[in-house]
């Protein structure tokens, strides 16, 4: 008996939706029927109430007979149960399969004639497109419908491909994620925290960056307001390594030639908490954060969408694909965008441009390959993002008042941020049999960012007039990434083992430019005269880094009965070679570092029948830092350890997942002053992080959906010594990590009577206070924000409609100011005002 046939009749029977039309694709991992038999003998059948007997009767050809035992009940669960058990991938619309009864199957049959025999009486007919794919077509206008036999549902003929990894999430709550193991774990058996936020729920609140589609995500801080060049985020108090479809994303020599990734182009985004080295090489202790490609579909999806609202916003976006030949082996997709906005910063607007073609091989079931590309521009007048204000007039109380949020404190004709960005790369996926399966994902990647902006110094006594230097800082990276993994399912006596080898290599080269800082007229902070007259500085600095990473790493996923081991190991080598030119003096340093680490994760989940999934793991990471110490040596990384315990709830027959974990993350290696040189930095510093989190998503029928979060966290530097001045941050707080946090989101669409077609979406934040300084000398107050929507499909009530909606969304609903954070006297930043979007979107 094949060994990757076993264990798995969740993970093949698991049912998963297109978050843009509703589609379905139930996928079974592993073809072979005895998947199922074997796990229903250990219980393990918990995606579904259904639990189908199986046995083979022939297994060498294509007529193999089959044992099904699968009770009536709702459509949706028995197709789970039937693909489960026969390992045919089956296609068919998910938006309506809930509310439609199948007559259950029972007896000894093949695979067409169970799964003809299962859909009797729904109206609903299979079409086999070969012997373990199906799509499933109506046949009559109406399908038997329960409990509300009063109302049609008509299922259009469909046919689309996914996987529940990278692929689309149904409603709020994902089943399966490929960022955690790189194998497609069941999120409900993986021994970690991890947070999905997919399609709908990104298109539900409207969110227009990363950052935004995370506000309702437990441990997460967005740093600033409105930044128009990059999403920046801490999780449980740590910055997150950022990747792109499982390929780290460019870093540059000093951080300024970090990618903007469109959220438009996204099907999901994925963050995991906790150190994850053992798979992915060097990142912060606090996680990393995957987002997810769109990819193209063999359904034909195809959506344009008009956008106007807040500060002058025009948008226009559009979403294609489709199969290219009529037996669906090439498909594309083919998503663009095009905004120019302004903010509600005086002089800080946005002209941004995004396109992203992509295309899909299928020569046959066993094969596949994504060619994945897209390019984004931003223009930004206004330098991208607002300065930092003073303290005074912010956070604290100004004898002249309250500085306004749409304070613009550089230079008009000065001030400016351009990006330009491409990435191409592929996905390649070939299954050689039932148990060997290997991957390559490999990108080419080019940001090319340039900035020029005039900042704040200080500001005098009188707490109005404003000292500000003005300066810029281009900076270019290449990055070239490719990730090899071998993937076998197969037993051990009782054990069933999914077995994971892989091999990484990543190599960027980045040149930072930083010109000299020269000082340029004051203007008063509450009434601004500028100087126009600021021209760009010479070049001051140059910063040319070239680095490597080469990674092995090994995984084994060992299940028996309800319990599933977790063994994780990787060995990685870095180095580094950083080049440093002044430009004035011609002087050039040049500093080496060669890093080798091991990291891992060892992880111990058992699942109930019921759902219920308990779980404890240990984590480690590495990351390395930059820089030398007082006798010129590279700094070693900075080292993490995470214990993390937590229960996860699925509970059958629901699309409901409730996640809970309690952890202890510490960073060891962390820069302190050296008390021999305080113009030096040594590595006896440590951190430490402590928290809850608690997540509730829930689709929980199809017109209401839900999200709960709640996090709670101390934290707090363990480990430092004292600067010059005799004063230690022992015992301070770490900074954006608030010590408590909770949101709410609820979402209902009215499906039958006057209001059909009506939706509404509310939802409400809370932040707690945190500090944004290791001193601790600035804290921003609570604040709570209230979010809201309201839709209308004009489909209910206007046939000729059909495919048209319009949806009205307003963040931060009362316009309550606040700041987000203060790094320093002069650089506190206000969060979002109220904005308000109208977007106008047609689907055929």
């Amino acid at each position: 008996m094949n060994g990757r046939q076993t264990g798995n009749a969740e993970r093949n029977g698991r049912r998963m939706a297109a978050g843009l039309s509703g589609f379905a694709v139930l996928a079974a991992a592993m073809p072979n029927p005895v998947a199922a038999a074997i796990d229903a003998g250990h219980g393990r059948m918990a995606a579904s109430t259904i639990r189908p007997i199986v046995r083979v009767s022939a297994v060498t050809q294509s007529d193999e007979t089959i044992i099904f035992a699968i009770p009536a009940g709702p459509l949706d669960e028995a197709l789970a149960a039937y693909a489960g058990a026969s390992g045919v991938q089956l296609i068919y619309d998910a938006r309506t399969s809930g509310r439609v009864r199948s007559p259950g199957l029972s007896g000894d049959f093949n695979r067409e004639e169970g799964l003809r025999q299962l859909l009797s009486g729904t109206g609903l007919v299979p079409q086999f497109a070969g012997e373990r794919m199906a799509t499933l077509v109506r046949v009559v206008a109406e399908a038997v419908l329960t409990p509300a036999p009063d109302a049609a549902v008509t299922l259009d003929m469909l046919e689309v491909m996914g996987d529940g990894t990278v692929g689309p999430v149904n409603g709020y709550v994902a089943r399966r994620s490929a960022t955690a193991t790189k194998t497609g774990t069941p999120i409900l058996e993986t021994p970690q925290a991890i947070n999905v936020v997919g399609r709908k729920e990104i298109e539900d609140r409207q969110a227009q960056s990363v950052s935004q589609a995370l506000l309702y995500t437990p441990g997460v801080l967005t740093q600033y307001g409105t930044d128009l060049r990059y999403d920046w985020l801490y999780v449980r108090g740590f910055v997150p390594g950022r990747y792109l479809d499982g390929l780290r994303l460019p870093f540059g020599a000093r951080g300024y030639s970090q990618p903007r990734i469109e959220s438009y182009g996204l099907e999901r985004i994925e963050l995991l908490k906790g150190p994850s080295s053992g798979l992915y090489g060097q990142n912060s202790p606090g996680g990393l954060l995957n987002l997810v490609s769109k990819r193209p579909s063999a359904v034909p999806l195809r959506e344009i969408q008009l956008q106007t609202g807040s500060f002058g916003r025009a948008q226009a976006a559009f979403d294609l694909s489709g199969p290219v030949d009529p037996d669906g082996r090439i498909l594309y997709r083919l998503t663009g965008l095009a905004r120019t906005t302004g903010t509600q910063v005086d002089y800080l607007e946005e002209d941004r441009v995004f396109i992203a073609p992509s295309v899909t091989f299928r020569p046959d079931a066993d094969t596949s390959l994504t060619i994945l590309s897209q390019y984004l521009h931003i223009d930004s007048p206004g330098g991208g993002a607002p300065q930092g204000l003073p303290a005074l007039g912010t956070l604290y109380s100004n004898p002249n008042g309250r500085i306004p949020t749409r304070r613009f404190i550089g230079e008009p004709n000065y001030d400016r941020f351009k990006l330009d960005q491409g990435f191409i790369g592929y996905a390649f996926e070939h299954r050689f049999n039932d148990v060997w399966t290997v991957r390559q994902n490999l990108r080419f990647s080019h940001v090319e960012a340039d900035t020029q902006r005039v900042q704040a110094i200080g500001l005098a006594a009188n707490g109005r007039t404003l000292s500000r230097y003005a300066w810029a800082f281009p900076e270019r990276s290449n990055l070239f990434n490719v990730d090899n993994q071998a993937e076998a399912r197969f037993l051990t006596g009782p054990f069933a083992h999914t077995l994971l080898f892989g091999a990484d290599y990543l190599r960027e080269d980045a040149r930072y430019d930083e010109s000299e800082l020269r000082v340029v007229p004051s203007v008063d902070i509450f009434a601004p005269a500028y100087a126009g007259t600021v021209t760009r500085p010479p070049l001051g600095t140059r910063i040319t880094q070239g680095r490597n990473q080469t990674g092995l790493y090994a995984q084994d996923e060992i299940r028996f009965g309800g319990f599933t081991l977790t063994l994780s190991g990787r060995q990685d080598w870095a180095d580094a070679v950083t080049r440093t030119r002044t430009a004035t003096s011609g002087a050039l340093t040049q500093v080496r570092q060669n890093d080798a680490a091991f990291t891992g994760r060892v992880g111990l989940s058992y699942l109930f029948d019921g759902g219920l999934s308990p779980y404890v793991s240990y984590a480690t990471s590495f990351q390395p830092t930059s820089g030398t110490d007082r006798l010129g040596s590279p700094f070693a990384p900075t080292t993490g350890e995470q214990i993390e315990a937590g229960i996860k709830v699925q509970p059958p027959g629901t699309n409901l997942l409730l996640t809970g974990a309690v952890f202890d993350l510490t960073q060891q290696n962390v820069l302190t002053p050296d008390s021999a040189d305080f113009r030096f930095n040594t590595q006896a510093g440590e951190a430490r992080v402590r928290g809850v989190e608690l997540e509730v998503k829930a689709s929980l029928t199809d017109s209401l959906d839900l999200i709960a979060s709640y996090a709670g966290m101390s934290s707090e530097f363990t480990k430092a010594n004292a600067n010059a001045s005799g004063v230690s941050i022992v015992g301070n707080a770490l900074p954006f990590v608030p010590r408590h946090q909770a949101a709410a989101w609820l979402d209902y669409t009215v499906r039958t009577g006057t209001f059909a077609g009506l939706g509404l979406g509310a939802g409400v934040r809370y932040i707690g206070t945190s500090v944004g300084d290791n001193a601790n000398l600035y804290r921003t107050p609570v604040v709570t924000l209230v979010d809201a929507a309201i839709r209308y499909d004009f489909g209910y009530r206007y046939p000729a409609l059909k495919g048209v909606d319009m949806a009205v969304n307003a963040m931060n609903l009362f316009d309550k100011t606040h700041v987000t954070t203060c790094i320093a006297a002069t650089g506190c930043f206000y969060g979002n005002r109220q904005t308000i979007l109208a977007t106008l979107r047609y689907r055929w």
